[in-house]
């Protein structure tokens, strides 16, 4: 498993069209994954609820710990894809402007990953936090070190701009090689 810290190390050879496809399978599946993540937001809700926010209860524990697992798949998608990207970057200038562009998003998603590594240490620093743990659900907003996050609109939102900027990228490069250089 490839941790965050070290993650250019060892990167294997890999084509450009390989690596669009990495950026295509992983997108495609935080996106299909971000409707499971509200479900599970869900059943930490009611969870909470059932347990009046008893921060030691064992269903919203678990209801807790299996919504991380559940963020932990959609940031390891976005390390997956900004790999590629790293990658890409080096071959494409365009690419190089994409990625410092989405660079802020990009590591914050990655900070998440990085912390949830340690799941159920993630779990028990929401149950430290600040007011009751209710609130915090309520809310949607879940701590992960300095970074308040969850999965949602607007990280999808983000998701699918980054994507489109990869593929308007590829796309210009795609027609700029056909295009005769004048010299």
């Amino acid at each position: 498993m490839r941790d965050v810290p070290n993650r250019y190390q060892g990167l294997p050879p890999r084509t450009s069209d390989m690596l669009y496809n990495i950026v295509r399978k992983f997108y495609r599946g935080a996106v299909s994954h971000y409707d499971l993540i509200q479900e599970k937001k869900e059943e930490v809700r009611v969870a909470c609820q059932k347990s009046h926010g008893n921060q030691n209860d064992a269903q919203l524990l678990q209801a807790l710990t299996t919504l991380f697992l559940e963020f932990h798949f959609y940031v390891t998608c976005w390390l997956q894809i900004e790999l590629a990207l790293y990658r890409l970057a080096k071959k494409d200038e365009a690419l190089a402007k994409v990625r410092e562009a989405f660079l802020p998003v990009l590591e914050k998603h990655l900070a998440v990953r990085q912390q949830l590594e340690q799941t159920e240490a993630c779990v028990s620093a929401q149950l430290e936090q600040e007011g009751d743990i209710a609130t915090l659900i309520e809310q949607d907003a879940y701590r992960f070190g300095a970074i308040t996050f969850t999965v949602d609109e607007q990280s999808l939102q983000s998701l699918h701009a980054l994507y489109q900027a990869i593929q308007a990228a590829r796309q210009e490069a795609a027609e700029n090689e056909g295009v005769p250089k004048v010299e």
